[in-house]
C-alpha cells in the first residue's frame, strides 16, 4: 500500500537532500564549489556555516546564501544574522 503525501512532505524531503549529517569532517573543496555557486552540493551544517560566511564576506547577501545553499531565506537570514554577530564578538 502507498501512503500518500501529505502537503509539505515532498518539499522536506528535497530540503533535506542539501543538507547532510554532521560527520565532523569539513570538506573544503565542497565549501568552495557550494559558495562560490559554481554547481549544487550537499553540505552539512558545519560546512554549510562556513559556505555561508565565504559568501558574506566576499559581499554577498542573505538573498545569495539563500540560493546558492538551497536553503529557505528566512533560515539564511538567520545565519547571516549569528555570522555577523559572532564577527562583532570576536
Amino acid at each position: 500500500m502507498t501512503q500518500a503525501l501529505q502537503p509539505g512532505q515532498q518539499n522536506a524531503r528535497t530540503r533535506a537532500v542539501w543538507l547532510l549529517p554532521e560527520d565532523g569532517i569539513i570538506d573544503f573543496l565542497a565549501v568552495e564549489l557550494a559558495a562560490r555557486g559554481v554547481r549544487p552540493v550537499a553540505l552539512t551544517p558545519a560546512e554549510r556555516r562556513i559556505a555561508a560566511a565565504f559568501i558574506l564576506a566576499t559581499g554577498g547577501t542573505p538573498t545569495t546564501i539563500a540560493k546558492r545553499l538551497h536553503m529557505a531565506h528566512s533560515t539564511a537570514r538567520a545565519l547571516a544574522e549569528q555570522i555577523s554577530a559572532d564577527h562583532l564578538a570576536a
